[in-house]
C-alpha cells in the first residue's frame, strides 16, 4: 500500500492537470451540471410517469397527441422528459463527477506537504461541511417521518375534541402519500430503490469535491512544477499504469458476461437488467472506457518507442525489446483499422455472414496483442534501470 501511495505520488507530481481541466470557468459549469443534473435525476424518481401516462391514455386505449387536452399534454410532456432525464441524467453525472476528480485529484489526492495553507484548509472545510451538510439532511428527513409516524397512526393520541377530525384528515393525506410512494415503484421497486440510492451515494461522494472545486476556481491554480521523466525511465510505472487499467476493462466485461449468463438463468435478474437501463449504461459507459485505454496505450507506446530510438536503443541493446513492442503495436493498429473498414462495409455482407461476431473477435484480438507489446515495453523499463544503476556504480 505505502508504494503504491508513493507511485500515485509521483505520477500526480510528473503530470498535475493543467490548461481548460483547471480553469475557473470549466470547474465552474461542472459544479454546475452535477448539481442540476443531480436534482433532475432526483425529480425524476419522484414523478411517476408511468402512472401518468396509463392515467391519461387508460389501460386498453389508444389515443392521439389530438385527442389530449392543454392539462393532458403537459403532463404527458413531464412524464417523456421525465424519461429520458432518467436515462441521460447517470451518464452526465458519472462524467461529471470523473471531470471534477481529474480536475481537482492534486488538491485532494497529495499529501499535506505538497500543498500549500490555502489548498489544505479549503480542502478541510469542503469535506467536513459536505459531512454536516449530509448528517443533518439525513437527520431532518428521518425526524419527519418519525413525526408522521407517531402522530397520524397512533390513535392514543388525541388531535382535537370534536370528533377527532383532525385524524381523520391526517390519516387521509397519509393515505394518499402512500399511494403516492407505491406509484413511483410501479417500474419496478428494485428498479426504484437501485436508483434512489445511486443518487444518494453520488451525492455524498460529489457534495464535498463540488464545494472544494467551487471555492478553488476563485483563485487561478498554480501547479508544481513538473518533475522531468525521461520516457524510458518511467517506461515500468507506465506498464504498470497499463496493466492496471487493462486488468479493470477485462474485469468489466467479465462481470457483465457473468451478469448476462445469470440473468439468461434467473428471469427477474435478466428483466431488471434488460429493463433498468443497466446495458444501457454499460454500452456507454464501459465500451468508451475501453476505448479511451487503446488510445491512451496507444499514444504512450508511440511516446516510449521514440524516446528509445533517440538514444539509438542503447548501442542496440534494447533493440529487441524495442522490436518486440513495435510489432505488437502494429498488430494492435491494424486490427483497430480493421473494426471500422467492417463497419463501413456491413451492408456488403450477406445474411449468413455476421459482420458483428467479426468486430467482437478482432476486438477481443486487440487485447492479448496490446498486452504483449507493454510487456515489451515494461522490458524496456527495466534494461533502462539497471543500466542506469550499473553506471551510478
Amino acid at each position: 500500500m505505502e508504494n503504491i501511495r508513493r507511485e500515485k505520488v509521483e505520477r500526480l507530481l510528473s503530470s498535475p492537470p493543467s490548461g481548460f481541466l483547471i480553469s475557473r470557468g470549466f470547474r465552474r459549469f461542472l459544479c454546475v451540471v452535477a448539481v442540476l443534473f443531480s436534482y433532475l435525476f432526483f425529480f425524476s424518481l419522484l414523478i411517476p410517469t408511468l402512472s401518468i401516462a396509463s392515467g391519461i391514455s387508460g389501460p386498453h386505449k389508444v389515443v392521439t397527441i389530438n385527442d389530449l387536452d392543454a392539462t393532458q399534454s403537459f403532463w404527458l410532456g413531464i412524464a417523456a422528459f421525465v424519461s429520458w432525464t432518467a436515462y441521460l441524467a447517470p451518464v452526465i453525472l458519472l462524467a461529471a463527477f470523473i471531470l471534477l476528480r481529474t480536475s481537482m485529484r492534486r488538491v485532494t489526492s497529495l499529501p499535506d506537504e505538497y500543498l500549500d495553507e490555502r489548498e489544505i484548509a479549503n480542502r478541510d472545510w469542503a469535506f467536513k461541511t459536505g459531512y454536516i451538510v449530509i448528517r443533518r439532511v439525513g437527520f431532518v428527513i428521518a425526524t419527519i417521518f418519525l413525526a408522521i409516524k407517531v402522530i397520524a397512526f397512533n390513535p392514543s393520541i388525541v388531535l382535537d375534541s370534536d370528533g377527532n377530525r383532525v385524524r381523520t384528515g391526517i390519516e387521509a393525506t397519509m393515505h394518499n402519500f402512500e399511494n403516492y410512494l407505491v406509484s413511483l415503484t410501479t417500474q419496478g421497486a428494485i428498479n426504484f430503490y437501485f436508483n434512489f440510492f445511486a443518487i444518494l451515494t453520488y451525492v455524498a461522494f460529489s457534495f464535498p469535491l463540488i464545494l472544494l472545486a467551487w471555492r478553488e476556481s476563485k483563485l487561478d491554480e498554480v501547479p508544481p512544477i513538473a518533475v522531468s521523466r525521461v520516457p524510458l525511465e518511467g517506461a515500468s510505472q507506465l506498464a504498470k499504469q497499463y496493466f492496471r487499467r487493462a486488468a479493470l476493462v477485462g474485469g468489466i466485461f467479465a462481470g457483465f458476461t457473468l451478469l448476462l449468463t445469470v440473468g439468461f438463468s434467473f428471469r427477474p435478474l435478466g428483466e431488471f437488467l434488460t429493463f433498468s437501463g443497466v446495458l444501457f449504461i454499460f454500452v456507454f459507459l464501459a465500451v468508451p472506457y475501453a476505448l479511451f485505454v487503446y488510445i491512451w496505450a496507444s499514444v504512450k507506446t508511440v511516446g516510449v518507442l521514440k524516446a528509445a530510438k533517440q538514444n539509438n536503443y542503447n548501442q542496440g541493446k534494447y533493440a529487441a525489446s524495442a522490436i518486440g513492442a513495435l510489432v505488437f503495436f502494429v498488430i494492435t493498429q491494424l486490427l483497430g483499422l480493421a473494426i471500422p473498414v467492417i463497419f463501413s462495409q456491413i451492408g456488403r455482407f450477406s445474411g449468413n455472414d455476421n459482420p458483428v461476431a467479426l468486430v467482437f473477435v478482432l476486438g477481443l484480438a486487440m487485447i492479448p496483442t496490446q498486452v504483449m507489446s507493454f510487456v515489451f515495453i515494461r522490458r524496456l523499463g527495466k534494461a533502462e534501470n539497471t543500466a542506469e544503476l550499473i553506471s551510478t556504480n
